[in-house]
């Protein structure tokens, strides 16, 4: 037990090994290529009411699309569909607001006036009010009004009762006279009201445009009702209108609450072509347009084989590294032992084109083919490029002394 002790002793006793003085470096390198591989992806859209319709539609345009890409690329082309997706939908209805000018006029209106008054009906019964309220509103009133109830009125006059004082109280009745003739029972009645409103330029003339149409509508109501009834203007006015609610002025129309129409399907696919078939670029798109495709989403320029450019790249950046190692060590006086840790990263860069940029640098052709526009310089787009390029990153850690 003591010989065991005592040997680890000796060995926590050793003197640790010193970690190795490093530098480390990072090597960049380019490489590039001529293009020999495009690779097209375009998209396929169905909608409809029925989604068992809308998958058969997006199925049947993207079956024609795929024959339109091989016949027009032949057997090296290598055409696949992805990203299939169905979802439903509601349709909604218009909610926008109708345009309304926003302009104000150079020169005010004249100012405009509003007379408004409440002409209250009472009858005995609610039955008749449906008669009176058309009544009333055939003869001229603008709207029913805000003011309803019951309350009660005269029932019968009794000539040889005295006259009592307007208020005193008989009982649980309330009496007045009136002219001499006393009321002393009352009968409950309901009433409503009918609104007249009219509008002039000054308030003399709103007012008599007014008392024209109050009158008619009470008297239509007056003789409607008969005795068993009664017929009164309650409250009247005239105001300025606000200018801001005056004719000719911009009204604010809230958009209307857009309302559920039905549901629907929306389906998309991406059908995706590679071909080495780099002059039929314009010709593939074409002709998967006719074939039904919804749009071009981008094309891409890229290597069949980049393992040229790669090692290029790779060279490039490993001489990188080895050179700032160097220059490095020199500069502060140490010499490189050697390579303790190296790792890279190489990557393409492909060169791509998408949809939305591709078929505007054709509509633009096309116009200046027919000889519609002057061909501006963006327009000249080049669509194939020359080289696609290729980049390394080698990080390098050197062991000094």
């Amino acid at each position: 037990m003591p010989i065991l002790l005592t040997l680890q002793v000796a060995a926590f006793a050793q003197p640790t090994a010193p970690a190795p003085k490093t530098i480390d470096v990072t090597g960049h390198g380019d490489s590039s290529a001529k293009p020999d591989l495009m690779t097209l992806s375009f998209a396929v859209t169905s909608h409809s009411d029925s989604a068992d319709e809308c998958t058969r539609n997006v199925s049947e345009v993207s079956q024609r699309v795929v024959s339109a890409l091989k016949t027009t690329l032949g057997d090296s082309a290598k055409v696949s569909t992805a990203d299939f997706s169905l979802n439903p939908n509601i349709e909604y209805g218009n909610g926008t607001a109708t345009p309304t000018p926003t302009a104000m006029r150079a020169e005010e209106p004249p100012a405009t006036w509003e007379f408004k008054a409440d002409v209250n009906v009472y009858a005995d019964s609610l039955e008749r009010f449906g008669d009176l309220i058309e009544t009333g509103l055939a003869a001229g009133a603008t709207s029913v009004g805000q003011q309803a109830g019951v309350t009660q009125m005269p029932d019968e006059q009794d000539a040889t009762a005295p006259a009592v004082p307007r208020g005193a109280m008989v009982g649980s009745a309330t009496n007045y006279s009136n002219g001499g003739a006393a009321y002393q029972r009352f009968k409950r009645a309901y009433f409503i009201s009918l609104t007249v409103v009219a509008q002039g330029t000054s308030p003399p003339d709103c007012f008599r445009r007014g008392t024209v149409v109050v009158d008619r509508v009470e008297a239509a109501l007056k003789k409607k009702i008969g005795p068993q009834g009664r017929v009164e203007v309650t409250d009247f006015g005239v105001n300025e209108i606000n200018p801001q609610q005056r004719p000719g002025f911009p009204q604010y129309q809230p958009p209307p609450p857009p309302q559920p129409q039905h549901k629907v399907y929306d389906a998309q696919t991406t059908v995706v072509v590679d071909s080495p078939k780099l002059d039929l670029l314009g010709p593939t798109v074409e002709a998967a347009v006719k074939a039904g495709a919804a749009r071009l989403n981008q094309v891409s320029f890229t290597l069949k084989d980049d393992s040229a450019a790669r090692k290029e790249a790779i060279e490039k950046a490993s001489a990188d590294a080895k050179s700032k190692a160097e220059t490095l060590a020199t500069s502060m006086g140490v010499k490189l032992k050697g390579i303790l840790r190296i790792s890279t990263n190489a990557q393409p860069h492909p060169y791509v084109v998408y949809g939305n940029q591709y078929m505007g640098g054709m509509s633009s052709s096309a116009a200046m083919m027919h000889g519609s526009v002057s061909a501006p310089p963006q327009a000249q787009m080049p669509v194939t490029p020359r080289e696609v390029s290729f980049s390394a990153d080698v990080n390098v850690t050197y062991q000094i002394e």
